[in-house]
């Protein structure tokens, strides 16, 4: 491929800037130096804060956009308690939500919840898991999906092993984690927390983060790929939930909270005077996995500790693609199999206990009015259960699998990946549609997944919900899917560098309105701007069609313009 005046100006201004920074560099003494044939040597010290940088760069724009969200919408639900919880009966309500199993199998131990760092805490029970999943994906692409596209190789060639590799990669998430503490300390606190709780909150989430990003550090050594990485790490996540959900039986002793990190988030509460042993156990947790894979991270590139072959190097041999559909499949398959999981294990716990949860809702008719003021219908039901499950928290969940996708594609750009591809004879227009139709298929397979797992995990309990209604639940979901698709292609086309951190930013700023903005007394057409607060109660009530068609066209226009737009503008570089 012939270069460009473009990039021959690109280059020389590098080389210019390379000899420019060497001169400034010798001058103020620091540790890199040249050689006698010219070469720029630089120390390990600095190779290793260099990596840093690069590997703080590469996780800077989904931290912003998931500390924002996290942190935000939790300091929402602190800043307004009073206004949700301002009377008497209100607050005679949430305390009676104290010690209730259904509940606490839900967010982990709920203690005062009728004060603000009470019903703050037991919401971290909840986002606890995103923060945890946040980590869990960061740290395997950081490490394990990097080597995988093929990013690792430059590094190792310089001055740095696979030790100092791995602990560039560590300090830039636990950096990451830092200002997610800060954000929670600062956000709560302002939210009308007490301060002490707030910074116990932050400490508490950014060690949980920390170790399931450190876990994914783990187990990017042990296996060959990044999915595998993922998926024994998901495997953990899930068994431990599954502890905290047995730990919320009232006849269970006490002390199996304590086998889970999950249920230590619940000791965090001033009146439980256990914040020192909260601490202790996330410190034994985080050093532990630390030094496991601080010990196994001594292997050759593309290898790993658990081997398969006779050479010693576990190597995964990929099929070959069939074209450029073979390829985008295989590029969304992994992402969509792990939030697939995601999804059916958030289906399947409210599922099983749409019936208790609908019984203890009926007791407390001012939650069901609060409800209703949000935009839930139904809650004393278990149609209602399920239909609040999928439209707010699958609904969530799914819409952050799509923003993430529209990320990804960026990244194919931003890192060059896409040249290989357009340089032969596969169009912009066909390259570009063919992620979005794959994406789009996957999104809905996950939505309606969740829909008929909600179902089966009701026949279990015997719960009068049809077939016919888990699908439906389910569908309901894909418009709200391909609407922050489709944004997201327009702002890929237009504003490419801001494309994923901004929809993942709508996604989150949506989500906040349609969650709290409705207890906030803001003007109805700004809540009217959140699309999940369009989606219809399915299956409490009847799919909302024109509300779906809207979204779908929306959707569509932005896809379609954003296509237009690509096929025509520049390739822009990270």
């Amino acid at each position: 491929m012939a270069i460009t005046g473009r990039e021959q100006r690109r280059a020389a201004s590098a080389d210019a800037s390379a000899d420019a920074g060497h001169g400034a560099e010798v001058n103020a003494g620091t540790v890199d130096a040249r050689s006698a044939s010219g070469v720029v040597r630089r120390s390990p010290r600095a190779v290793w804060w260099r990596t840093y940088l690069h590997h703080l760069r590469l996780l800077r724009a989904a931290a912003v956009a998931w500390i924002a969200g996290l942190a935000g919408i939790t300091w929402g639900v602190a800043a307004t308690f009073d206004l949700r919880h301002g009377s008497e009966e209100e607050l005679a309500a949430l305390a009676e939500m104290e010690g209730i199993p259904a509940f606490e199998a839900l967010v982990g131990r709920y203690v005062e919840p009728a004060t603000v760092e009470g019903l703050t805490l037991s919401r971290w029970g909840w986002f606890g898991i995103l923060a945890a999943v946040w980590g869990m994906l960061a740290g395997a692409r950081l490490l394990r999906g990097a080597e995988e596209a093929g990013h690792v190789e430059p590094l190792r060639a310089g001055p740095i092993g696979p030790r100092g590799h791995l602990t560039t990669a560590l300090a830039a998430l636990y950096t990451t984690h830092l200002v997610f503490l800060v954000a929670i300390g600062v956000g709560h606190t302002a939210g009308g927390m007490d301060p002490a709780t707030s910074w116990a909150t932050g400490g508490a989430m950014a060690l949980l983060t920390a170790c399931f990003a450190t876990a994914s550090a783990l187990t990017s050594q042990l296996v060959t790929s990044r999915r595998r990485a993922v998926g024994i790490v998901g495997i953990a996540m899930g068994a431990s939930l599954g502890i905290r959900v047995l730990a919320a039986g009232s006849a269970t002793p006490d002390w199996v909270w304590w086998a889970t990190p999950f249920g230590w988030i619940g000791f965090l509460h001033e009146i439980d005077q256990a914040r020192g042993r909260v601490f202790l156990a996330f410190g034994l947790l985080l050093a532990v996995l630390l030094v496991a894979a601080v010990v196994t991270a001594d292997r050759d590139l593309h290898g790993a500790v658990l081997t398969t072959d006779d050479e010693g190097v576990g190597r995964r041999t990929a099929r070959p693609v069939g074209g450029q559909l073979g390829l985008a499949v295989r590029l969304t398959a992994g992402p969509a199999r792990t939030w697939g999981l995601i999804v059916a294990v958030v289906a399947l716990t409210f599922g099983l206990m749409a019936r208790d949860f609908a019984e203890v809702a009926a007791e407390l008719p001012a939650t069901v009015a609060v409800a209703e003021q949000m935009g839930i219908v139904g809650l004393d039901t278990p149609a209602g259960i399920i239909a609040w499950t999928l439209s707010l928290f699958v609904g969530l969940l799914v819409a952050v699998f799509v923003a993430g996708q529209v990320a990804a594609i960026r990244e194919e750009e931003a890192s060059w990946r896409i040249e290989h591809l357009l340089a032969r004879p596969v169009g912009r227009v066909r390259w570009l549609v063919t992620r979005l139709v794959v994406v789009a298929v996957a999104a809905a397979a996950i939505a309606v997944t969740g829909g008929i797992i909600a179902w089966f995990a009701t026949v279990m309990v015997d719960v009068p919900i049809t077939f016919v209604d888990g699908v439906l639940a389910g569908v309901n979901l894909i418009p709200l899917a391909w609407l922050i698709l489709g944004i997201g292609v327009a702002l890929f086309a237009f504003v490419p560098r801001l494309a994923g951190p901004v929809t993942y930013g709508l996604v989150v700023v949506a989500f906040a309105l349609d969650f709290v903005g409705g207890l906030l007394d803001l003007p109805e057409w700004v809540l009217e701007l959140s699309p999940f607060r369009h989606l219809a109660s399915v299956p409490a009530v009847d799919l909302d069609v024109p509300a779906a068609l809207i979204m779908l066209a929306i959707g569509l226009v932005g896809a379609a313009l954003g296509t237009l737009v690509f096929r025509r503008r520049d390739l822009q570089e990270a």
